[in-house]
């Protein structure tokens, strides 16, 4: 490939740069950076954004020219680690959120107790309901459900020990009918 003498010079200009200025930057930007290959994937950055410049020939400084375009690869750098990080704490949330929900297997679980619970409890009244439902899946103390539902310690006491004996009979049942299946 035949090369015009504006290429020869571009690349001969390049490589003084280059030689004369690369271990100062690296050296300069490991001052500045914890890692020294991060400092040398920089210096690579900026002679590759170099290479890019139509402007080549008009640089009177090198130095700065080369300081101010590694500054600036630097700050993009730095966004772009701090989007990195935002983007993985968002799916880091987001997977917690996907383990905390419950397993199909659950659900079906939780409705089958739902199920069984709606059939025990059913001939109970909607006071005896909400009382064996505030202690046994709110987790309330039995002085709260009787003051919340305006009766006694004695009678909240007597409605949980009803639903639980109603409770206990369903399951009995459950269980002689799957007995008689088999």
């Amino acid at each position: 490939m035949i090369q015009t003498p504006t290429t020869q010079s571009r690349q001969q200009l390049l490589q003084e740069m280059y030689l004369d200025h690369h271990d100062w930057l690296r050296h300069w930007l490991s001052l500045r950076i914890k890692y020294p290959f991060s400092a040398a994937d920089l210096v690579q950055d900026t002679f590759v954004k170099l290479l890019q410049t139509k402007q080549l020939f008009s640089i009177q400084e090198p130095r700065a020219y080369l300081v101010n375009v590694a500054k600036h690869l630097l700050i993009d750098k730095h966004r772009r680690y701090i989007l990195e990080q935002n983007y993985l704490e968002t799916l880091k949330q987001h997977v917690d959120e996907q383990e905390s929900l419950l397993s199909s297997d659950q659900i079906e679980e939780a409705v089958l107790i739902l199920d069984f619970l709606t059939v025990a409890l059913q001939n109970t009244t909607p006071l005896m309901r909400k009382a064996f439902i505030m202690y046994y899946f709110e987790g309330y103390s039995q002085s709260e459900v009787a003051l919340e539902i305006g009766r006694s310690l004695r009678s909240t006491q007597l409605y949980l020990a009803e639903c639980l004996q109603l409770c206990y009979e369903a399951k009995n049942n459950l269980l002689e009918l799957e007995q008689d299946e088999r």
